[in-house]
Order: C-alpha cells, then structure tokens, then sequence
C-alpha cells in the first residue's frame, strides 16, 4: 500500500503547517502567508509572483500511484488587474486565471497519476498583475490549504 512519507525532502517559499493522517494516505498543508498582492500601498508595483516548492517522498510497492490534490483559497480583482494560480505536480499541472472583478473563494483540483513515482514534487505558484495605467487597480490572490489523498480511497 503505497503512503505518505513522514517528513519532506525539500521545501522552498512559504512555511506551513503539515498534517498527516494516521494511516498516512492523506494529507493537509495550512497556509498562512502564501499570498500576493498588488496595488493599494501595500505592494505599488504592478507584477507580484510568489512560488511554493515542496517535495515528499511516497513509501510503498505499489506499481502505481494516483493522488488527488485539492488547492484553496481566495481571489480578488478589480477592473484592469489580473489573477493566476499554477500548481503541478511531477509535471502534470493545472492553471487557474480570474479577470478583473473576481471575487470568489476558489478550490482547484488536480489528480496526480505515474508509474511507481518516489515522490511527489509539489510546486505552485501565485502571479498577480495590474494594468500600469489604471491606479486604482487591486488584486490578492491567496492559496489557504493544500489536502492530497492518495487513491483509491481506503474505508
């Protein structure tokens, strides 16, 4: 039975909390700062990226493996500012984009599928933009947690 590992192997950006469940076929990473910002006097410049790299190793002998990953979070867009989430995982990847005047909570789902894979190399990254000629213009875009489970699931 193919499970999580305990600890990860690599991790770059923001810090969260991981949770692991018992039996170690789910999991749950807890945002607090992975965000982005523009406009307002909190981030002037018109472009803001943020990127999240995590690697944790998958233990088992199972010849293949199928994890559904579940991103939330929260977009914000006025008119003139633009919004988009990237995630992937070992190369298979999802893109999200939201227009101006999103506002919307949002949750992404991506199924993750290989042949006997070691780990899993999650990475996602968070890109805000506003039009250089509308000041007024605003976006936030925040990824709040990540839940993966290993299929098929287990009762």
């Amino acid at each position: 039975m193919l499970t999580f590992g305990k600890t990860p192997t690599y991790q770059s950006g923001s810090k969260p909390e991981l949770a692991v469940s018992d039996d170690k076929r789910a999991l749950t990473l807890t945002f607090s700062d992975l965000k982005v910002t523009v406009g307002s006097s909190k981030s002037p410049a018109p472009v803001s990226t943020q990127l999240f790299s995590f690697v944790l190793p998958l233990e088992g002998d199972d010849k293949r493996a199928e994890i559904e990953f579940i991103v939330q979070g929260f977009v914000l867009t006025t008119e003139g500012a633009t919004a988009s989430m990237v995630c992937s995982v070992n190369g298979q990847t999802i893109v999200a984009d939201f227009p101006g005047n999103s506002e919307q909570s949002l949750t992404q789902k991506l199924k993750f599928a290989a042949k006997t894979p070691s780990d899993c190399r999650l990475s996602v990254m968070l890109l805000v933009g506003r039009d250089s000629k509308n000041a007024n213009a605003e976006a936030h875009l925040n990824v709040s947690a990540i839940d993966a489970e290993i299929l098929p699931r287990v009762e």
